[in-house]
């Protein structure tokens, strides 16, 4: 009998809640927001340099 299957028997309350507590669940990845269209983002003036940086300037 291992840990789990005795606090299951003994204890509900606590093996509920470390059941919740470590559950580990594989989401699908999500879609990241670029806040432009790819095409224009790729451009080769969407981008500057600020303080040795490079930030996006392209958005529509």
């Amino acid at each position: 009998m291992t840990i789990g299957e005795r606090l299951r028997l003994t204890d509900i309350n606590t093996y509920n809640r470390l059941i919740k507590l470590f559950k580990t669940e594989i989401d699908k990845p999500r879609r990241i927001d670029l806040g432009d269209s790819v095409e224009n983002l790729m451009k080769h003036d969407s981008h500057k340099r600020v303080r040795g940086a490079l930030r996006q300037i392209k958005w529509e």
